[in-house]
């Protein structure tokens, strides 16, 4: 028991400063970066920086710095830590190749959240056609709900690398509708009826001014393009409105809407008109 308790007392004379240097560097440096992830989290914050990112960044900050606070105390109290950093570095490296996908879609998760292309709630076209509403931005992926009640998950990296097209990104919207009518109808009491359906409209904003335009000679009729400008809010509601009340004021006035025809003609006979 002697024996024991004077190998103890050895042990502490020699050790004993250097563990208590080394619970001190724990104990001060976890509060100290407690509070240095909390410091960052509100400068991330005031910056207004996305949220999913503020959480991430605070949680990362946090992570390092205790693992550096727990690399000194090991080097206080005499454990070669370059061979634990090897290692460390080694296993670190082992998982970022197994995660090589995972660790692309993190990092443009971090540009998207960092550049905004889009946010929460905007109406998107991204990946090359998937159309939605944003319903949620991670550091992994980005949750579409569409337009039918589906769902969408994309990984981050198949957004950021594809053309992004938001249509929620400016307050107002033109739309574009393109009207058909005969070559024997009258151009200009087509253009009138157009420019004042639009005009009666008041979802239709005055500036930039509504127009139509004869933009096509086509092979079977007169082509007239319509562009007035709306609230987003209002923008599918007015263009289904406003293709109804044109077709219900050609078909009152007398203007038609042809469909796709061909003459066709026959050796030795009258012309004969066919359908396309």
């Amino acid at each position: 028991m002697q024996e024991m308790f004077e190998s103890v007392r050895g042990w502490l004379t020699l050790y004993g400063l250097q563990v208590l240097g080394a619970i001190i560097i724990l104990v001060v440096g976890v509060i100290a970066a407690k509070a240095i992830s909390r410091l960052f989290v509100r400068v991330l914050r005031k910056a207004k920086v996305e949220e999913t990112l503020v959480s991430f960044g605070g949680n990362l900050m946090k992570f390092l710095l205790t693992a550096f606070v727990v690399i000194a105390a090991l080097n206080q109290v005499g454990f070669q830590t370059a061979s634990l950093i090897a290692v460390l570095g080694g296993a670190m490296l082992a998982v970022g190749l197994a995660m090589q996908g995972q660790l692309s879609s993190l990092a443009a998760g971090v540009l998207i959240l960092v550049s905004r292309p889009f946010k929460i709630g905007d109406m998107v076209e991204v990946a090359g056609g998937v159309l939605g509403t944003v319903e949620a931005i991670t550091i992994l992926n980005v949750r579409l709900q569409g337009f039918d009640g589906t769902q969408t998950i994309l990984p981050n990296t198949k957004v950021y690398s594809e053309k992004i097209t938001n249509f929620h990104s400016t307050p107002t919207r033109r739309i574009e509708l393109v009207f058909g009518i005969d070559y024997g109808d009258d151009l200009q009491q087509a253009k009138e009826i157009v420019l004042g359906i639009m005009r009666d409209d008041a979802r239709v904003l005055p500036a930039p001014e509504p127009g139509v335009w004869l933009t096509e000679l086509a092979d079977s009729s007169v082509n007239l393009t319509a562009r007035p400008w709306v609230n987003n809010a209002d923008f599918w509601q007015v263009r289904c409105d406003l293709m109804e009340k044109v077709k219900q004021a050609f078909d009152e006035a007398g203007i038609s809407i042809p469909f796709p025809q061909r003459d066709v003609r026959l050796k030795g006979e009258a012309p004969v008109k066919a359908a396309a």
